[in-house]
């Protein structure tokens, strides 16, 4: 196939995938769509298996990938994770609590390639996926592939409905709570007025989108040397992050630097491409053959993220479900952990008072835990499990 003509039919799926995304509220994901679309396509014949490598997107998906986790390096807020410490905390124990599930109980039942690759995709994330699929494909372990991105494409439709219950409750005794409903119902955000001049910021003469792409590759230059250094002890992925948020600090990034390139819908196109490329090698019985795995990795890692939440519930002072919640916001992250607390601070909440009090209550919260478990927890957990493969 001629690879302008391979390349146009993928534009195509993306952009159905992002319409369902959109129609549905984020209920069908756009990575969901995605797959099922190729899947389809592949195992029906439409569509050639050679149709990723036609359109040569692996090759510079595998480039390109560096300079968009160093763009989520610079996301990271930490004046709003020192603000929400509760929730950042219970976060990260409640994800390590579940990947310590999956791999104990996993590995005896499913074996050790099949725990340890899909525990770090049950913690979230693209980036997550792009680093253990890579990892796994170059060993050869396909059906370990395989199970991380059904693993990936289907884990929303396990932590939305445990998140929507737990929140729904949590607000209802939130809303009781009189004195806490009159705190929240006036709260207003508070800007932080970040305006201090830092070391390596550029003059505003630099603010273009030329420059912006630039300065990703520039910084995903030094994540790649920064990890070679380390011996590969520290995956080059984990390094990008780690970069982003430290030149953001430094004013080299700008905050969420990627939306200003002009280039970010396509650069985010090639890597999520680049993460079902192995799809076209897929066959239905493959993906049969990784449910039993699937069903006891969504187990285990739901019951570690629920064991966890109790004690962080019980040690951090915050109810039982918020707790689980923070959690479980691992497996679909953002915009549903904006989604879900809009939607719960309509149902319980009785007057506009209560309606305000419970979403400024329940968001900044499940922002930051969303956050923090698919952003940063995931892809370091994702790190270290490569390690261990």
């Amino acid at each position: 196939m001629a690879p302008v003509l391979a390349l146009a039919i993928l534009l195509c799926i993306y952009a159905v995938g992002e319409l369902i995304a959109q129609k549905t509220k984020a209920v069908f994901s756009t990575v969901l769509g995605i797959a099922i679309l190729l899947l389809v396509g592949f195992w029906s014949g439409i569509l050639p298996r050679t149709l990723i490598e036609d359109a040569q997107v692996t090759g510079f998906g595998n480039v390109i990938a560096g300079l968009l986790i160093v763009s989520l390096g610079t996301t990271i807020d930490f004046a709003e994770l020192r603000r929400q410490w509760k929730a950042v905390v219970t976060s990260v124990c409640c994800v390590c609590g579940a990947v310590a599930a999956i791999i104990v109980i996993g590995i005896p039942v499913i074996g050790r390639d099949m725990a340890i690759a899909s525990a770090p995709i049950f913690a979230g994330g693209s980036a997550a996926t792009l680093i253990m699929t890579t990892a796994l494909d170059e060993m050869g372990l396909t059906a370990a592939s395989t199970l991380c991105i059904v693993l990936y494409v289907t884990q929303k439709f396990i932590g939305v409905p445990i998140a929507s219950i737990l929140l729904r409750r949590t607000a209802r005794q939130f809303r009781e709570n009189k004195a806490l409903v009159a705190e929240y119902s006036e709260q207003t955000q508070k800007n932080s007025g970040e305006d201090k001049r830092r070391p390596l910021q550029l003059p505003q003469s630099f603010a273009r989108p030329s420059v912006y792409l630039a300065k990703l590759g520039l910084v995903a230059v030094a994540a790649y040397y920064a990890s070679e250094l380390t011996g590969g002890v520290i995956h080059y992925f984990v390094m990008c992050l780690i970069m982003g948020a430290v030149f953001l600090a430094l004013g080299f990034l700008e905050k969420g630097i990627l939306a200003k390139t002009q280039a970010g819908s396509l650069i985010t196109f090639f890597v999520t491409i680049l993460i079902f490329s192995n799809l076209a090698t897929t066959t239905p019985q493959q993906v049969i053959s990784v449910l039993p795995p699937l069903v006891l990795a969504a187990v285990c890692g739901v019951a570690g993220t629920v064991l966890i939440g109790f004690v962080c519930a019980r040690l951090m002072h915050i109810p039982f479900g918020l707790a689980v919640s923070f959690g479980i916001s691992c497996t679909f992250g953002f915009p549903t952990t904006m989604l879900i607390p809009q939607e719960v601070s309509e149902a319980p909440g009785r007057t506009e008072q209560e309606k305000t009090a419970i979403l400024n209550y329940l968001l900044p919260k499940m922002l930051t835990a969303g956050f923090v478990t698919v952003t940063i927890a995931s892809v370091l957990l994702a790190g270290v499990a490569v390690r261990l493969l």
